[in-house]
């Protein structure tokens, strides 16, 4: 939405990979105090024998591909075992997990008899997300649009994990309140004609009585960003490739998908918000000339040192797509 608004972003090109508990996305990496184990009970890690809540396991961190280059190795999976961990870390780890939210995980495991003091946990390397990458915002949390501000997860050029997404919620709510006691209130918003143009879009979806689910819409964007700009090589031909297939499936989802309910069409709109997302992905990606962290170009198999403080900036302006590099800072 921020795109569309004409806010920009940034760093969309490259792809960011967290891990933790196998198939529970985001569960708390960080928060488990325990080794990261292969399946003899060996430490995959050469930097603690003994984790605390002081000085946890960082190899999942200074190694962050180390659960998938396991398990491609044939030497995997890779546990953490808890086994060793004291009373009270293990008190202070289950504490951290639910202020984190991950209480479905943990009634999960409660449901399951799981005892992280007898039962390792595998780990897993996530697909590619967009934490970290998206909304440029200045030192207030505004983006370029003034009255426009962000903070947290969609935020491109700063700390987007809980530290970064408290500090500048907090700084972003504050910069917020204030200019919004200097602005006066906008009256008939809501006959806006962007307003009623996108109302008549989401009453079509509605109204249509046959036609594609967002889920099928859903998991073609899925392949097509796999399979074009996943975490393999990239290269100009697989990207324009995936650019276009997935043009085409956002003319199709426009002009066929349905919805028979609020819930379903909460889901299209979030289907449709994830295609401008990945149509933004490869413009940047293809933008980019080099290979930097999990951006990597077959076509471009160096990395360019005149880019070390660059970033790649992306907006649009009268549904014109711009891009410019900037310093970082």
């Amino acid at each position: 939405m921020a795109y569309r608004a004409g806010a920009k972003l940034v760093n969309m090109e490259f792809p960011n990979r967290h891990a933790g508990p196998k198939y529970f996305a985001r569960c708390g990496k960080a928060t488990w105090i325990g080794l990261y184990k292969d399946p003899y009970g060996r430490t995959v890690g050469p930097f603690v024998t003994k984790a605390t809540r002081e000085l946890g396991d960082i190899t999942g961190d200074v190694w962050s591909s180390v659960f998938t280059d396991k398990f491609k190795s044939g030497e995997g999976p890779v546990y953490i075992d808890c086994s060793s961990t004291s009373d009270g870390d293990l008190e202070y780890m289950m504490w951290g997990l639910v202020q984190e939210g991950n209480t479905g995980m943990l009634n999960y495991m409660a449901e399951e008899g799981i005892d992280v003091r007898k039962h390792k946990v595998e780990f897993m390397q996530y697909e590619p997300f967009l934490v970290g990458r998206g909304i440029e915002i200045d030192i207030d949390g505004e983006t370029r649009l003034s009255g426009l501000y962000a903070a947290g997860d969609p935020v491109g050029n700063f700390r987007a994990d809980c530290a970064g997404a408290a500090t500048f919620g907090w700084i972003a709510g504050g910069s917020a309140a204030t200019k919004a006691k200097n602005v006066d209130r906008f009256q008939g918003v809501e006959r806006n004609d962007l307003v009623e143009e996108r109302a008549e879009f989401y009453s079509g979806l509605l109204d249509r009585i046959s036609g594609p689910s967002w889920k099928e819409a859903n998991l073609a964007l899925q392949q097509i960003m796999n399979d074009y700009a996943g975490v393999h090589v990239r290269s100009d031909t697989l990207l324009r490739a995936g650019l276009k297939y997935l043009r085409d499936l956002k003319k199709k989802v426009f002009t066929t998908m349905t919805a028979d309910n609020s819930h379903t069409l909460m889901r299209g709109l979030e289907t449709i918000d994830l295609m401008q997302c990945g149509e933004v992905i490869f413009l940047a990606a293809l933008e980019r000339k080099e290979t930097r962290g999990l951006h990597k170009r077959s076509d471009f198999p160096f990395t360019n040192p005149l880019l070390q403080n660059e970033f790649l900036t992306i907006w649009q302006e009268k549904e014109k797509v711009q891009m410019e590099w900037r310093e970082k800072r």
